[in-house]
């Protein structure tokens, strides 16, 4: 059986992934980060409720717990 080759190149296999995908999609985002509804999408994300500090701390002695070493400090260079 013959391969039919796909005359819309748009619609190319690009194997792991679709580079011009990638690009339309990273230039929404830094449109979007860099617009007025983006900085103030950015700034509420910062902050935590009272009520969830609790919970986000205990999350991060779990994860911190899983980790090799505490990365937030710097390492010695080798």
């Amino acid at each position: 059986m013959e391969k039919q080759s796909t005359s819309n190149p748009a619609e190319a296999n690009h194997g792991e992934g679709n580079p011009e995908a990638a690009d339309r999609f990273n230039s929404a985002e830094q449109e979007f980060v860099n617009s007025k509804r983006g900085n103030r999408k950015i700034q509420e994300g910062t902050r935590v409720r009272p009520e969830e500090e609790a919970e986000l701390a205990k999350a991060e002695k779990i994860g911190r717990g899983h980790a090799k070493y505490d990365d937030s400090t710097p390492q010695p260079k080798k």
